[in-house]
């Protein structure tokens, strides 16, 4: 009888559903039943929620849903799903309170090719950008509707991203030295903060968040 080997990015694309923290020195952010280990902070409607093992931001929902712990060095894996216009953002290195794109830093996540933001972005404000600082480059991002993989790798002072699985940023944060742009983003000075989902009301779908620290 013969065996067919399947490797873990066969098994999955099979299994959309499966937890990803067998990859070596990940942990589980996300049970895929309920939001243990996450805090809600100035949630909007319903705020997030759990369906069918992702993490939800509806419509009519919205804020920023931290982690319960503070991260520093990392590597962070997710996928995502973007509905036309959907619009969202991945803060780093964050505090609880305060616009987590200047107190922390937001990773922007963003259906950019929206009819309703043609003409109104600038570059760092493209899906995957550094917002307002670093731009990413495009080209990477699926079409609305489709799942997304993503992975946010912190060290130091460089932040590098990729968006299935290629680079779209590598950014060292100490070329950032325009002192209006420092006054602007205190958050590019902090060391560790907490993970969270920043939602604008519009939906957007996460799941297999999973980290590893460094």
């Amino acid at each position: 009888m013969k065996f067919a080997v399947v490797s873990t990015f066969t098994l999955v694309s099979l299994l959309p559903g499966l937890s990803l923290g067998a990859e070596p020195g990940f942990q589980d952010l996300f049970n895929g039943k309920n939001l243990d280990g996450w805090q809600l902070v100035h949630g909007r409607g319903p705020g997030y929620v759990v369906e069918n093992g992702t993490i939800v931001c509806p419509a009519d929902g919205g804020g920023n849903l931290f982690t319960a712990k503070e991260y520093g060095d990392f590597v962070l894996r997710f996928s995502f799903k973007l509905s036309v216009g959907g619009n969202n953002g991945i803060g780093i290195r964050a505090p609880l309170e305060g616009d987590a794109a200047y107190a922390g830093m937001e990773i922007q996540v963003l259906d950019h090719d929206a009819d309703v933001y043609k003409g109104k972005l600038k570059p760092s404000q493209y899906h995957g950008s550094i917002y307002d600082v670093f731009p990413a480059k495009t080209g990477a991002l699926k079409p609305t509707g489709e799942w997304n993989d993503e992975e946010i790798t912190a060290k130091g002072r460089r932040i590098t991203i990729k968006l299935n699985g290629q680079v779209i940023v590598d950014a060292n944060l100490d070329d950032v030295t325009d002192p209006a742009v420092l006054k602007k983003h205190p958050g590019l000075a902090r060391k560790s903060g907490y993970i969270g989902l920043l939602g604008h009301g519009t939906r957007v779908e996460f799941r297999q968040f999973r980290i590893k620290e460094l």
